[in-house]
């Protein structure tokens, strides 16, 4: 059995000067993929509503909102769920794709991919291999090897709001 659950939605509306304003609506599903009911995991209390939309509904933040987007400084990116380790700093990278972008995970097994085929072409979904918590995208063979000098041509594609920065 279903239960309704509040969701937080991002929409746009127009305000008198012509301008778009950001608002967080509230909004009830009963659509059992987002109601949590499909796992029994448990989520952190502090998330925030982006945070569980993004984590847990697979939800895609704003591009080029994500706090992290433009860190530059030495750590470990964290689930913002689980706190498992996911990347390193040093393999993030600047795909100017308006969210944080890395190579390869901290360590293997750090993250699970699964096959997305909600839009057309087909996406490789990663996410937490711990919680589960939805972290993004992967995607391989757009140049970044060559372009970049990186060890890999794959990009993670990942939202700020799945992650929580450790510095070192």
């Amino acid at each position: 059995m279903n239960k309704l659950n509040r969701l937080y939605a991002l929409t746009s509306r127009r305000t008198f000067l012509g301008r778009r304003s950001i608002i967080l609506t509230r909004y009830w599903n009963t659509s059992k993929k987002m109601s949590g009911e499909s796992n029994d995991l448990k989520w952190n209390d502090a998330l925030t509503p982006l945070q569980l939309m993004v984590l847990r509904d697979k939800a895609t933040e704003r591009p080029n909102t994500g706090a992290y987007l433009h860190t530059k400084e030495s750590g470990v990116y964290h689930c913002a769920n689980c706190d498992k380790p996911l990347y390193s700093s040093s393999t993030k990278f600047d795909a100017r794709c308006g969210w944080p972008a890395f190579y390869e995970e901290v360590s293997p097994g750090a993250i699970t991919y699964h096959r997305d085929n909600s839009l057309m072409p087909a996406r490789v979904e990663i996410c937490c291999a711990k919680c589960g918590g939805h972290l993004g995208h992967v995607f391989e063979g757009e140049g970044w090897k060559q372009l970049l000098n990186l060890p890999k041509d794959t990009r993670h594609c990942v939202n700020s709001a799945s992650l929580n920065f450790k510095k070192d």
